[in-house]
């Protein structure tokens, strides 16, 4: 019998689970497909800004949406990975417990980069689901005395988060810091509509400063100025968990495991992965977005593949196309950016109550996809599933059967 082991229950490693067992329903006697994620609860992270103003997002069980697809949930904590001995160990309340597989899917996404800039781990909340909680209860404190909010980052995370807080909490003095333009990625039209909005939520604007360091009440900017605040959010980049590069797995420098066209680890070939933690060696110049929008496509073929591995089938190589950037701004209004292939905008966009209802549209639609992939097995579909204009290239692009 071979063993799946599945790590993370996110947005890419559910939609690899339920590929993958749809794929091996004939096969179920013989294939034994375990899922692990820390959480029993399958967390939404594209409305975590909403849940910060303390707004109620849905709950969804994990072990209730894989019943009855032949997979093992394992709720437990990822300690180490030992690819050479292909095992993982695994904290379950207080037994360290270990995992066998033959082949791994990994799909442990991303966190915020606390280390970048001294003084973030110490003071700042970032947008991650216990932040979330805790910024639900210390906003409202902050807002009744007209404190000072201040985000650092000028990304879709920080914008967003900007705009819902200060349209909920209208008496915070909130202010965006960013290194680079307000939106760097839109069009103009699109910063345009940016900046028109943060000027109705009376949001302030510091574009193109970096910060040095982080105290307790201020933050250090690198031309010598510092802007004091009373509650801090960062929204900077992003890195993958480090657990990768300490199991000598090849990543790069955001600890992203280097990947070729098949999903596949180029160290260890045997371990597949999906989502934010992975990075394509093959065309580092097409850098993937760490986003919901890649992650669930690169769960769907990530699961096909290993059900072809298994099966003794050709893999076939991962190809997407950008089509959409989604940003909401506040519950009122938002910003449809349209976009080609490679994610570089056109000049087309959608704002106002329209956006606001495309955005709602879509953070509703990845949710329907995981329900309706697990009663219509291979029903969700991607821009730029089979060959065209792809954002990735493969300079050789052949299929193999054997890890």
């Amino acid at each position: 019998m071979k063993h799946v082991l599945i790590l993370g229950g996110g947005y890419a490693g559910m939609m690899a689970a339920l590929r993958l067992t749809a794929k091996l329903r004939a096969h179920k006697d013989d294939i034994h497909i375990t899922l692990i994620n820390a959480s029993d609860t399958f967390t939404e992270r594209i409305r975590l800004h909403q849940a910060a103003v303390g707004k109620p997002l849905p709950q969804y069980s994990i072990p209730k949406m894989l019943k009855k697809r032949n997979i093992q949930f394992i709720q437990g904590w990822v300690t180490a990975i030992e690819p050479n001995q292909h095992q993982v160990r695994v904290q379950i309340e207080k037994e360290l417990q270990t995992f066998h597989y033959d082949i791994l899917i990994y799909a442990l996404g991303s966190h915020t980069d606390l280390d970048s800039i001294p003084g973030i781990r110490d003071y700042a909340y970032t947008l991650d689901e216990k932040s979330a909680q805790k910024l639900k209860q210390h906003l409202p404190r902050i807002a009744a005395k007209s404190g000072t909010l201040v985000i650092c980052g000028g990304g879709l995370t920080g914008i967003e988060t900007a705009t819902e807080l200060a349209e909920h909490f209208p008496t915070l003095h909130t202010r965006l810091v960013t290194q680079g333009q307000l939106g760097g990625g839109l069009s103009p039209k699109g910063r345009k509509y940016i900046h028109k909005v943060f000027s109705k939520l009376n949001i302030q604007r510091d574009e193109q400063v970096s910060v040095r360091a982080i105290n307790h009440n201020a933050i250090l900017l690198d031309n010598g100025h510092t802007i004091s605040y009373d509650i801090l959010i960062w929204a900077g980049s992003f890195n993958a968990p480090e657990l990768a590069k300490q199991a000598g797995i090849t990543v790069n420098n955001k600890n992203q495991i280097l990947i070729d066209q098949y999903l596949r680890s180029i160290s260890h070939p045997d371990i597949f992965v999906v989502g934010d933690a992975g990075q394509f060696v093959s065309s580092p110049e097409a850098t993937i977005r760490m986003a919901c929008a890649t992650a669930m496509p690169m769960g769907a073929r990530g699961g096909e593949n290993v059900a072809a591995l298994i099966q003794s089938k050709p893999l076939t190589a991962f190809h997407f196309n950008y089509l959409l950037q989604c940003i909401s701004l506040g519950r009122r209004v938002g910003l449809i950016q349209f976009v080609h292939g490679d994610d570089t905008p056109k000049e087309r966009i959608l704002t106002g109550k329209i956006g606001a209802w495309v955005k709602e549209l879509i953070c509703r639609f990845t949710i329907w996809s995981l329900k309706i992939e697990r009663y219509f097995p291979g029903a969700y579909k991607w821009a730029g599933a089979k060959r065209g204009n792809q954002i990735i290239h493969y300079e050789h692009e052949k299929s193999y059967r054997n890890v």
